[in-house]
């Protein structure tokens, strides 16, 4: 297992200016196939408070190499960085336009999800033979490490995938939950079964939130779960507790406060495949708040996704590849 990066890098040219608060970013990429095999695009990062105003990370042509850029698929964010899938698995930044190639595959892969740990574990699930498959594979790394579990059944495919505290959590349509221990390698079923009136798990997001495990369904009308550890099953919950929820291919949770107060218990979406572009949960009406407005729109362009900007500092190509 690989320990957080001890390496930081604290000055980029590429960082907009932020306050204290955690709110996410929206980003949006294009790229574009060019002349002589070169690869046209930008991306753009918008800070939700501050209107409608954007940041370009980058606007550059690059080279044939770089022909991944097209056709990709967004997988997940974190810590500043973004997975894609096209040709093979890459990680790229933002924030200083920093490119790892991941291994590629030994056979064609039609993954079901896939995310990162903040310790840039690549985790990679999906279904074959009647078996779950568990892939991992870390920046350094010059092949992917492989498991193999028994599977619920067919067609009872993982919905979600989330990471926390060493485990990476993953729900299944029928309602189970799996947890597979990053250090111990070691996949465990948490929840057998989840009879819960009302709520439907086929487009379920996974999150952890203020040091528990939520679930919300995305229908016309939002369903909240929190994870009752000592019970080991799923308990209605009414709001996010004073927090705001950012939906992307990964879901981000961040305490509403200071200037983002009125955001409290709020859910706001990025237009990815089956999520709608808000949620407000919690509220009986829209508030009329030009913070609220502002958020929905920094999400609601098609192809933008949320990421963390790290308050810490920013992961360079180097820090993830050497990091021990």
């Amino acid at each position: 297992m690989r320990a957080v990066c001890k390496a930081w890098s604290f000055a980029s040219p590429h960082v907009p200016p932020r306050g204290d608060d955690k709110l996410p970013l929206a980003m949006e990429f294009r790229w574009r196939p060019g002349p002589d095999s070169q690869v046209h695009g930008e991306c753009r990062l918008l800070d939700p408070l501050s209107g409608d105003s954007d940041y370009v990370a980058e606007e550059s042509v690059r080279g044939s190499n770089f022909h991944i850029f097209l056709d990709v698929i967004l997988c997940a964010t974190a810590y500043g960085w973004v997975l894609f899938f096209g040709s093979r698995f890459f990680l790229y930044s933002p924030f200083t336009t920093e490119v790892i190639k991941l291994p590629e595959f030994e056979e064609q892969l039609s993954f079901s999800l896939a995310t990162i740990s903040l310790k840039c574990v690549i985790f990679v699930l999906y279904n074959k033979y009647k078996k779950i498959h568990i892939m991992l594979c870390s920046p350094c790394d010059s092949s992917w490490k492989t498991f193999e579990f028994n599977a619920f059944g067919q067609g009872n495919r993982v919905v979600d995938v989330t990471y926390a505290n060493g485990v990476y959590y993953c729900v299944f349509r029928e309602g189970q939950l799996g947890a597979f221990n990053l250090e111990h390698k070691e996949w465990t079923i948490l929840v057998e079964h989840a009879p819960l009136p009302g709520f439907n798990f086929h487009y379920a997001k996974l999150f952890s939130c203020d040091g528990h495990l939520r679930l919300l369904s995305c229908e016309h009308h939002s369903n909240l779960v929190k994870l009752d550890l000592p019970k080991m099953h799923w308990v209605f919950e009414k709001d996010l507790n004073g927090h705001v929820l950012f939906i992307g291919c990964t879901s981000l949770c961040a305490p509403a406060v200071g200037e983002s107060s009125q955001l409290a218990n709020i859910i706001i979406s990025s237009r990815v495949p089956f999520h709608p572009a808000v949620r407000w949960h919690g509220y009986t009406s829209l508030p009329r708040s030009p913070l609220i407005y502002g958020c929905v729109a920094a999400g609601h362009t098609h192809g933008r996704t949320w990421i963390e900007l790290p308050l810490r500092g920013i992961w360079r190509a180097n820090d993830l590849i050497h990091a021990i």
